[in-house]
């Protein structure tokens, strides 16, 4: 779901960016490239409509998500703290803020999904401009530049920073998993180490002069190691020679393949070299199996009250989301009482964000059954992705030329990891 506060980012996003290309077009002199900036300024408007559309939406649902959130700010008693963190003053105040420092005083950025990686706005071109132009050449100074700057001997191009980072806020918006809640670690370094507490200490009652009996707690890591995703974008030379849009086009081919396969790996990824643990494969979290080792179909909500009932025996606080296939946002839609008449949501469940997701797969296999799948419920403010600013892209002239293709190649680096593992519950084998 989107929040009210993504879409208002959004807006002031767009805003900027057909002030620009208006500003951009004023001061062309191609008629070529002024006719794919005035393509760039209609999809621009076009966005800022259906965002204007999405936000009155959000909007009217905010007074009844009020109350919802008020019980979810409890939940940042559980937040973890980075490697060596020192906490002065109020500790809520520091969870609000997501800002944390090592002992050397350095700040560590960790941003909700309504704050930027990007500090600042990128004035020069757009990432799906510079791959055009790494075909076609550059059209004007900026794109030359842009180009000389960032090419190397090889004949990859290393995106900057500024612009690097805006690719990772548009990857960010087009996330289940960031819209579920989680939080971003941008990672200077290969790997960061933060620490968690594994289990609380208890508090007891203490007579004068009696002994008392200490309760330590266990701490562990949480290690963010940015492990190497790639992507192949393939566009055909007539294509890139039409095409007033083709560089808005390249552009959300990149965001939209990174985003998906970045969700995925967060919540079904391995965790074998190099793909990260995803949620589901996560030691820890809590779990519950349909079925008796062959799957089963769900039983209307039950399912969903026995999974927030064992996130309630570890006092993880209220789910942020549940996310599952769009086969289950079918069933709980169609879901009808004995009168035929839809069936009324008991009021916690209809408080949770539902998030479907073609990222979980529903041909799991479970016994005998190879049509399961699984939802995932808890609160994802406790499920960090670590990411690099650094993308490289490379553009493959001769493999794909047999059909007059072009392509390209990218790297990116992340990592998923839970900071509390029992903040999460799962239920599999799902055959509904």
């Amino acid at each position: 779901m989107l929040t009210t506060d993504i879409l208002l980012a959004r807006r002031a996003e767009l805003t900027d960016s057909a002030r620009a290309i208006l500003v951009d077009i004023e001061n062309c002199t191609d008629d070529r490239r002024a006719a794919e900036l005035t393509a760039q300024h209609d999809a621009a408007m076009r966005e800022f409509d259906d965002n204007e559309r999405l936000l009155a939406s959000a909007s009217r649902l905010d007074a009844a998500d009020a109350s919802t959130a008020l019980v979810r700010s409890a939940v940042a008693a559980r937040r973890p703290v980075g490697a060596d963190t020192i906490i002065s003053g109020d500790g809520e105040a520091l969870a609000r803020r997501s800002v944390w420092r090592d002992s050397a005083g350095a700040e560590v950025r960790c941003l909700a999904p309504n704050e930027r990686v990007a500090t600042e706005r990128h004035r020069g071109p757009e990432l799906g401009d510079i791959m055009r132009a790494m075909i076609l050449g550059p059209n004007g100074d900026a794109e030359r530049r842009a180009l000389s700057e960032g090419s190397d001997s090889a004949g990859g191009y290393t995106v900057p920073t500024p612009l690097a980072r805006e690719f990772i806020d548009r990857l960010r918006a087009q996330s289940v998993l960031m819209r579920a809640g989680a939080r971003t670690v941008p990672m200077d370094s290969e790997t960061l180490a933060m620490a968690r507490l594994e289990t609380d200490p208890v508090a007891a009652w203490k007579a004068e002069n009696a002994s008392f009996t200490e309760s330590d707690p266990t701490f562990g890591r949480v290690l963010l190691e940015a492990k190497t995703l790639r992507g192949l974008v393939k566009v055909s030379r007539e294509l890139l020679d039409d095409s007033v849009n083709i560089s808005q086009m390249l552009q959300q081919a990149m965001v939209q393949a990174c985003a998906l396969e970045f969700d995925r790996a967060g919540l079904i990824g391995s965790g074998t070299a190099p793909e990260p643990r995803g949620i589901l494969n996560t030691p820890g979290i809590n779990a519950i199996e349909l079925g008796s080792g062959n799957g089963g179909a769900l039983d209307g909500y039950d399912d969903i009250a026995d999974a927030l009932y064992e996130l309630d025996l570890d006092n993880a606080g209220e789910p942020t989301a549940a996310i599952w296939h769009p086969r289950l946002s079918r069933f709980y839609t169609k879901l009808k009482d004995g009168d035929g008449r839809p069936v009324q949501l008991p009021e916690r469940i209809a408080a949770i964000p539902k998030l479907p997701t073609t990222q979980l797969p529903i041909d799991q296999e479970v016994g005998t059954a190879d049509t399961c799948t699984s939802m995932l419920l808890g609160d994802f403010t406790q499920l960090l992705g670590g990411i690099r600013s650094d993308i490289r892209i490379e553009l493959l002239r001769e493999t794909f030329m047999g059909n007059f293709q072009y392509g390209f190649a990218f790297w990116m680096r992340a990592d998923w990891q839970l900071a509390q593992p029992k903040a999460f519950c799962a239920i599999t084998g799902i055959t509904s």
